[in-house]
């Protein structure tokens, strides 16, 4: 599988607030994949965070990773914002 690193724009998502944030990754950016996979991100170039990766599944094609409290707070992001995102997977 490529380790080449994935960037696209994305938007913060939450779907209440005492669940994690979390960001929503189309699957024609993660092509070949069917399973989590770790990875290293970086939000608007603050990072990298080390994150797992699963596929949302519930017959859904889209995979997401969770944000942290402070790593939402250090990458200067809330709720609702739009950023550049980039995932590296790392090597098994």
């Amino acid at each position: 599988m490529s380790q080449a690193a994935i960037s696209f724009r994305a938007r913060i998502l939450r779907k209440q607030p005492d669940l994690p944030r979390y960001i929503v990754v189309d699957p024609a950016h993660v092509v070949g994949r069917s399973k989590s996979f770790a990875a290293r991100v970086t939000l608007n170039g603050a990072g990298p965070f080390d994150r797992n990766i699963h596929p949302w599944g519930k017959g859904s094609a889209v995979f997401f990773f969770n944000l942290t409290e402070p790593q939402c707070r250090k990458a200067g992001l809330d709720t609702g914002d739009e950023c550049q995102v980039t995932i590296v997977p790392v090597a098994a």
